[in-house]
């Protein structure tokens, strides 16, 4: 089948990482198509696997009377256009990598007589309810079918037309396998942007409180900012905490690295602090390049940790069990290991490629 997938973000994120993986995994049997914003930074990504790629300008909508004018009219303009590429490129299914994006449900009330599979990456409970109603209804409306990525995605959607289906574990191991043992120092890190809900301000305080019991901890937060202020300023504002907190010298802020592989396995812990997942690339990541994990309790990591057994579990926003958490960790090397060794075999076996494949073929071929 043709096969075109939209995303909207502006940069590498988890989701788009998602759809990505699908493609490359299914290249052999279905040719794909993007169509990404006009101000995305992922066309040259995409271009070198060989993927051909449109964008459009796409709006989101925001609480701003200018944009809440302009997002219908660039809705109908963008599903126009968008029509065009789907009879031009005899695309059989669309796929809408978020189901905020009403251009798929747009291009059906416009007469387009393929599929619509509508993914949901996002926890609907943390949309504004307005919204979340109107996307989903739209979702299920007009969808072949509405897939969540996560039970907990699942469970917070109406019971018809929808699925789940786990994203597969696309990953292969480039470089030696990890080695446990003792250094100088325990490495924590951060893997996520900086986005505010996404945990980094606890973790920060977290590390703060565990390091007053553990000086051999250090703390390293790795991601991007997208290009956008208020990701910047709440950066900022983190770098800011780090020195009140006087822990310049073992708190450090790096940008996104493409290298996920190397980063994990140079660390001893990762952690994950965020409010709401509705998967969790990042924890699934670092389960399977063997370090031990910390997340809380946010919605996908429950079905990634077996809590105690694969890696520990917290509360959202309770840094005093954060801490905890981290000084178990960080104070007994044989524990990391048996987590880290658990957590491989775990997400390997629970996530794996045959289980994905499957599933979304049947979700192709089924009317």
């Amino acid at each position: 089948m043709n096969i075109l997938i939209i995303d909207n973000s502006v940069a590498f994120t988890g989701a788009f990482k998602c759809a990505l993986n699908e493609a490359e995994l299914l290249s052999d049997k279905h040719k794909f198509i993007f169509v990404i914003n006009h101000k995305s930074t992922l066309r040259k990504t995409l271009e070198q696997k060989g993927f051909k790629v449109y964008q459009l300008p796409m709006v989101e909508i925001k609480k701003s009377l200018s944009i809440l004018l302009l997002y219908p009219i660039m809705l109908l303009r963008n599903a126009i256009n968008l029509l065009q590429i789907l009879n031009k490129e005899h695309i059989d299914v669309v796929q809408v990598n978020d189901f905020y994006n009403l251009l798929g449900a747009s291009v059906k009330k416009l007469g387009y007589k393929g599929k619509l599979i509508t993914y949901v990456r996002f926890l609907p409970s943390v949309m504004p309810g307005v919204l979340r109603k109107m996307w989903i209804k739209a979702g299920v409306k007009h969808s072949h079918r509405v897939v969540a990525v996560s039970d907990a995605v699942l469970n917070q959607l109406p019971k018809n037309n929808t699925t789940r289906i786990y994203d597969p574990v696309r990953l292969s191991e480039d470089q030696p396998e990890k080695t446990y043992e003792e250094k100088p120092t325990v490495d924590i890190l951060y893997l996520s942007n900086y986005i505010r809900g996404k945990g980094q301000e606890h973790a920060l305080e977290a590390f703060a409180q565990a390091y007053k019991k553990n000086s051999k901890l250090r703390l390293s937060f790795m991601g991007g900012d997208m290009g956008l202020e208020k990701n910047a300023d709440f950066k900022e504002e983190l770098e800011i905490r780090t020195k009140e907190l006087n822990l310049e010298d073992v708190v450090t802020f790096g940008p996104f690295s493409a290298d996920v592989e190397s980063v994990i396995k140079e660390a001893d812990i990762v952690l994950n602090f965020s409010e709401a997942e509705s998967f969790s690339m990042t924890c699934l990541e670092a389960a399977f390049y063997g370090t031990p994990l910390i997340a809380t309790k946010c919605g996908g990591p429950e079905e990634i940790i077996d809590n105690g057994k694969t890696g520990l579990l917290v509360c959202k926003a309770n840094v005093q069990e954060m801490s905890a958490a981290i000084l178990k960790m960080a104070d007994n090397l044989d524990y990391r290991k048996q987590l880290a060794i658990a957590g491989k075999a775990y997400v390997r076996q629970k996530f794996n490629i045959d289980n994905f494949t499957t599933s979304f073929e049947e979700l192709l071929n089924n009317n």
